[in-house]
């Protein structure tokens, strides 16, 4: 028995700048977790590089410290004070080393530091410090508390080193960026044992960005009662938005987030590695911005670095 005939369909081509129909696009692409976590991933590195840019643009404009760490904690504060109060018996059964751990390597010291520190070195060594070294002393706080084993990944770890050797050698007769770099390996250190005292805290990340951002913003209210953030008020504009969107609202907020997202998507390694990026990006925002490029000993600290990190996390 032959086949029937298949009806034949005329294809009509669309005329020139005529949208595609709603069935040619593929609307799964936007459900595939790996894509979405790669976007909310690209937005963290975004936002990570706008970090260390909104710093030094802040100190380039001579203002304190303090006062931009207003704005990195006073919208988080607001938002995130529900949660502080709903947790509350959470949070007061967390032992005072861990309370402290927390607030001081993530929050308003922390910042303080990082801040201070961005007024002696340009963004690249900055972005580069501070997140690189981090694995290298999150194994070495780990070694000292639970022995050797945490230095299985030394190879990994001696190429951190070594970026940050070929840093300090380089410019070890500058005393101002010898000053900077060292409060950038200060605030990097802080940032690991934060990251292990919130390991052993076991909090949710909203959990975290709640009691940094509430404890920081009130460790901020007696300075603000003696020292009015007069330069804050006395910024253009254009600067004010973009500090309050970069550290308020994006770091405050939103990487808290998407950082944590991205995890929950791609992989804790995958995720790590691709933050490793951030230095690249702010070195790249700098250029243009604040024309600080980088010389060679920097271009080889980061590079080294930056590979030890992603070594690091395979």
């Amino acid at each position: 028995m032959p086949a029937p005939a298949r009806p034949t369909t005329t294809l009509t081509p669309l005329p020139a700048g005529a949208a595609l129909p709603t069935q040619a696009l593929n609307p799964s692409l936007f459900a595939n977790p790996a894509v979405l976590g790669g976007l909310a991933l690209a937005l963290t590195v975004a936002i990570w590089a706008g970090f260390f840019i909104s710093l030094r643009a802040g100190a380039r404009a001579h203002l304190a410290p303090a006062e931009l760490a207003l704005i990195r904690f006073l919208p988080a504060g607001l938002v995130f004070a529900p949660v502080l109060w709903r947790r509350r018996e959470r949070f007061a059964a967390l032992p005072l080393r861990l309370w402290l751990s927390i607030v001081a390597g993530a929050g308003l010291p922390y910042f303080l530091v990082a801040g201070t520190g961005m007024r002696h070195a340009p963004v690249v060594d900055g972005s580069t410090l501070i997140p690189g070294t981090i694995p290298l002393f999150v194994a070495l706080l780990a070694a000292a508390a639970q022995g050797r084993q945490a230095l299985s990944r030394w190879p990994a770890l001696l190429m951190i080193g070594s970026g940050v050797a070929t840093l300090l050698a380089w410019h070890h007769g500058e005393g101002e960026l010898a000053q900077g770099y060292a409060l950038f390996l200060l605030g990097s250190l802080m940032w690991a044992n934060y990251t292990l005292a919130l390991r052993a805290a076991k909090l949710a990340p909203v959990e975290a960005a709640a009691l940094i951002s509430c404890v920081s913003l009130l460790l901020l209210a007696p300075w603000l009662i003696w020292h009015p953030p007069l330069g804050l008020l006395a910024l253009p504009a254009s600067q004010f938005w973009l500090h309050l969107g970069l550290q308020g609202l994006g770091v405050g907020l939103v990487s808290t987030l998407s950082y944590s997202y991205a995890i929950a998507r791609l992989g804790a390694q995958r995720a790590a590695t691709g933050g490793a990026l951030a230095p690249v990006l702010a070195a790249l925002l700098a250029m243009p911005v604040f024309g600080e490029f980088p010389d060679s000993a920097s271009v080889i600290g980061m590079v080294l670095i930056i590979a030890g990190v992603i070594w690091s996390q395979r």
